[in-house]
């Protein structure tokens, strides 16, 4: 890590060497551009690395550190009571030639996170249900290592380009259970986009991912030890493989995703895209002597489709729609073993999970842009579907979500070096149904804690929040930055609370 830790300061200082100043812009425009929100709304667009071309009319870097506090009175005990912690990040777009492109970005966390409970691994929502998890848990430390880098090549009619990212965590536990967990996450993208009429573009776009997690939990304590469970859902869990005194396992997951879109003036005017992906993760069991059983199978499917269009009224005008619609099913198999050999011998392969998400959203926007000030506004409407069960014994839960909220952005410039960001928001989850079909285990730690994770998911959810930023240019050199956040989360009667802050330089 300490190697890797090196290579991330290096490519830092790496970017503060090679980035130029856009002295040609004021700032108030500079920021506008850099931070552009209409680019924040249309996210998915980017996703296919050719459309990149038309991601800013200019250059531009950044590079900033911060530090966060998020603590939690009503959580997922899975998940933990929020964390603090710094965060150091690096980014860039940059414009080589009219027909060339480069882009990249690099971030260093270290985290705590307070009160994880029941959860042994990393990366929940990925692995999920078949973590490692006891009934003592603790606070986790946790490192996370990113970087990614993207280019893009114009040929007359074609556009090609390609990004590679990699992403790297490791978490553990100085006190029993000592848990320890490292991840690594490797992702190419390619796209494809041929201009088939005057500004209309259609493009193909795929992805790899490769994605591995190495975890144990020991114990040093001699006067007892609480006991670890390899779960399958629902409380539920593999007895065969229970209450390892070192237990390790390994997640391996291969996934591929492809896409196509259709877009008119760099998606400026719209687009069209739709992706479809699977991927499969396999967690195997090593019981300390060199001995590997796969014990549980996690199939994902996943289908996405957004469109969005957009009109410019009078110049300064700008108002847009979006639609998108997600679905993601993930099928979940267990392996069986027998004990009438010397060794253990797979006798069976069973479906016995299957969660499913269907989630819709409608947003609007709209933006007007003065020569020194621009406010932007993004109502938005969601509706999603949540459906969980597994057999071998039948258990299940379903949510009914519906989402609203509106998110705010005003840029105000004060003086020709210095701009003031006002970014206000507000959202509020109702739960339209929740149905509680668990089924109760013969652990009744375990029982109240699949019945606090429920009541979460069934709760009301309301979120406010905003942040502020001023920016400030001085001759000769590139602007500073300075930033804050404040969130509150109302559930249950009780509140939620985030607060951060960070500075930076922009190029």
């Amino acid at each position: 890590m300490l190697h890797t830790k090196a290579a991330f300061f290096i490519l830092l200082t790496g970017f503060s060497l090679t980035l130029k100043a856009q002295d040609s812009l004021s700032l108030f425009k500079t920021i506008n551009n850099q931070y552009n929100t209409e680019r924040d709304f249309k996210t998915q667009f980017y996703y296919n690395p050719a459309s990149m071309s038309d991601y800013s009319s200019a250059s531009f870097s950044e590079f900033n550190t911060g530090y966060h506090d998020n603590h939690e009175k009503i959580y997922r005990q899975q998940l933990g009571s929020g964390s603090k912690g710094l965060t150091v990040e690096a980014k860039s777009f940059q414009k080589l030639k009219p027909n060339r492109y480069v882009w990249g970005n690099a971030s260093y966390q270290n985290l705590k996170i307070n009160s994880v409970k029941w959860n042994e691994t990393l990366d929940y929502d990925r692995v999920a249900p078949y973590t490692t998890a006891d009934s003592v848990g603790g606070k986790v430390n946790l490192e996370r290592y990113q970087f990614a880098g993207g280019y893009l090549q114009k040929m007359n009619r074609w556009t090609v380009a390609g990004q590679v990212s990699y992403a790297a965590q490791l978490g553990y536990r100085s006190k029993d259970p000592r848990m320890r967990s490292t991840t690594s996450d490797l992702k190419i993208i390619t796209g494809l986009n041929y201009r088939v009429f005057r500004a209309y573009e259609v493009g193909v776009f795929g992805e790899l991912n490769k994605y591995t997690q190495n975890n144990s939990v020991s114990f040093q304590s001699l006067l007892g030890r609480p006991y670890v469970y390899q779960m399958s859902g629902f409380g539920f869990s593999n007895y065969l493989f229970n209450g390892g005194t070192l237990p390790k396992n390994t997640f391996e997951e291969f996934a591929y995703k492809g896409g196509v879109q259709i877009s008119g003036k760099g998606g400026q005017d719209f687009y069209i895209q739709a992706s479809a992906g699977r991927g499969n993760n396999l967690k195997s069991y090593n019981d300390g002597s060199n001995n590997f059983f796969d014990i549980t199978d996690l199939k994902s499917e996943n289908f996405e489709l957004e469109g969005a269009k957009f009109f410019t009224v009078h110049e300064k005008h700008r108002i847009g729609l979006l639609v998108n619609y997600k679905a993601v099913k993930n099928t979940g198999s267990e392996y069986g073993y027998s004990l009438n050999t010397v060794a253990l011998t797979q006798i069976f392969k069973r479906e016995s999970y299957r969660r499913e998400n269907y989630e819709s959203t409608i947003k609007g926007f709209y933006q007007y842009t003065g020569n020194n000030f621009s406010i932007t506004a993004i109502p938005f409407f969601g509706h999603e579907e949540i459906k969980e069960r597994r057999l071998y014994p039948d258990a299940g839960q379903k949510f009914v979500y519906s989402y609203f909220g509106i998110n705010a952005d005003v840029k105000k410039q004060i003086k020709d070096n210095q701009v003031l960001t006002f970014q206000p928001y507000f959202s509020k989850r109702t739960v339209s149904k929740s149905i509680n079909a668990l089924t109760a285990t013969a652990n009744a730690e375990v029982n109240a804690w699949l019945l606090q994770d429920f009541n979460f998911q069934a709760s009301d959810i309301s979120t406010y929040g905003a942040s502020l930023r001023y920016d400030f240019k001085l001759e000769k050199l590139p602007a500073f930055f300075v930033s804050a956040q404040y969130q509150t989360q109302k559930l249950q009667k009780k509140n939620n609370n985030f607060a951060g802050a960070s500075i930076g330089i922009t190029f």
